[in-house]
C-alpha cells in the first residue's frame, strides 16, 4: 500500500430484506430488486417502483438528476426495457427489438443503454435515445451485451468476436463501436464507464483466470486481487475507483464467501476488513461507487439472509488529528474476522 495513501474507513447501513443493489446515486440512493420488485432506497424510505403491468420489475441502473432504468414485466408475460422518471414518479415503456429486454445504465438526458433478445434467444446490445431504441453493432458476430453508459452517451458492454472465438469488452461511441481488448487472456467484459472515458471492468489474464481492470488513457491496467485467482470489476466513480469482488488465496469454490473489495489509489481494500460492521455479517460484492465514495453493496450472513447495504465513508481525520486518533482507535480493526465461511 502507498505510505500516503490512509486506510480508508466505512459505517453500514442495511437496505430491505432479501434485497439486491444494481446502482448508486451521486445522493446515495440504491436501486435494485427486492421481493421480486424494483425500488428505489434513499437510506430510509423504500419506492416501489412498478411494473409495465406484469408482476415484477429489477432496477439496474439510476442518473443523478432521477432517472432509472431495467426489467419489468408486462400483461403478456414479456420483460421490457423501462425508464422511470424521478420527477413524475412514473414508470414507461421504451419497447424492444425483439422478444425481450432490460436497460442496464442510464444518463442525466434520459439515454439509455442495454440488451434486448431475439427470438433464438440471442442477445444484442441497444441504445435507447430521443424516444428510439436501436442495435448498436457488435464485434463480429451477432451477440452483445451493453452494460453501462456516460453522459457523452459512451456505451461499454461486451460482444462475441467473429465465429464466437471469445468476446471482449467494447467502447461504442460515435457511431462506431471497438474492442477494449485483454489483458492476455482470449475474453474481457465491461462493467461501467464515467464521463472521463475511464472503463471498469474484467478480463481474463490467462485461458482461466479473470482480473478486474481500469481502462483508462488508452491503457487496460489489471488492478489485481485479494490474493485469490478470481476478481471482477462492477463499477466505478469518476476519480477511477472500482468496486467489485475478489477471492483469497485460499479461498474453497463453493465454501468461502468471496469479499467486496474498493481500488483506489493503486490499492485494493477487503471491505469487510474496513467496515464498522456486525460480525455475523459479510460483504461479498459491491455493485456501485459515487463520487462522494458511497457504495452498494450486498452482504450476507451465513444463514443465508442476504440485502442491500449502503456503505458511508467514515471523513479521513486531519494531520492534527492523527496521533490522538491512531491511540484511541489503534485496536479497532483486530477484532474483524475477513470473512466468514459457510
Amino acid at each position: 500500500m502507498p505510505a500516503a495513501l490512509a486506510q480508508p474507513a466505512y459505517t453500514l447501513v442495511f437496505g430491505p430484506e432479501n434485497s439486491s443493489p444494481g446502482a448508486i446515486d451521486s445522493a446515495g440512493r440504491i436501486v435494485g430488486q427486492a421481493g421480486g420488485r424494483a425500488f428505489l432506497w434513499d437510506g430510509g424510505a423504500i419506492t416501489d417502483l412498478g411494473t409495465l403491468g406484469g408482476a415484477g420489475a429489477a432496477a439496474f441502473g439510476i442518473s443523478d438528476n432521477g432517472f432509472i432504468t431495467g426489467g419489468a414485466d408486462r400483461l403478456d408475460g414479456s420483460t421490457h426495457a423501462f425508464l422511470f422518471d424521478g420527477a413524475t414518479g412514473t414508470i414507461g415503456d421504451i419497447g424492444q427489438l425483439g422478444v425481450a429486454g432490460s436497460g442496464a445504465g442510464v444518463n442525466r438526458a434520459g439515454q439509455v443503454a442495454g440488451t434486448w433478445v431475439d427470438e433464438a434467444g440471442e442477445n444484442h446490445a441497444f441504445l435507447y435515445s430521443a424516444g428510439l431504441m436501436r442495435d448498436i453493432g457488435n464485434l463480429g458476430a451477432n451477440s452483445a451485451r451493453a452494460t453501462g453508459i456516460n453522459q457523452a452517451g459512451a456505451v461499454v458492454g461486451s460482444s462475441f468476436l467473429a465465429d464466437f472465438t471469445a468476446f471482449q469488452a467494447f467502447l461504442y461511441r460515435d457511431g462506431v463501436m471497438r474492442s477494449l481488448g485483454t489483458l492476455g487472456g482470449p475474453s474481457s467484459w465491461a462493467a461501467g464507464i464515467n464521463d472521463s472515458g475511464q472503463v471498469a471492468g474484467t478480463s481474463y489474464i490467462d485461458e482461466e483466470t479473470p482480473h478486474a481492470f481500469l481502462y483508462s488513457g488508452g491503457v487496460l491496467q489489471d488492478i489485481g486481487s485479494l490474493g485469490g485467482a478470481f476478481t471482477e470489476a462492477r463499477g466505478l466513480n469518476e476519480a477511477g475507483w472500482v468496486v467489485g469482488f475478489s477471492t483469497y488465496a485460499d479461498d474453497i469454490p463453493g465454501i468461502d464467501f468471496s469479499s467486496a473489495f474498493l481500488y483506489r489509489d493503486g490499492a485494493m481494500f477487503d471491505l469487510n476488513l474496513i467496515v464498522e460492521r456486525p460480525g455475523v455479517w459479510s460483504i461479498l460484492d459491491a455493485y456501485g461507487i459515487n463520487d462522494a465514495g458511497q457504495i452498494a453493496a450486498t452482504a450476507c450472513t451465513e444463514f443465508g439472509d442476504c440485502r442491500a447495504v449502503l456503505l458511508n465513508p467514515v471523513p479521513e481525520p486531519q494531520p492534527a488529528a492523527l496521533l490522538l486518533a491512531g491511540l484511541v482507535l489503534g485496536g479497532a480493526w483486530t477484532g474483524l474476522r475477513r470473512r466468514r465461511s459457510r
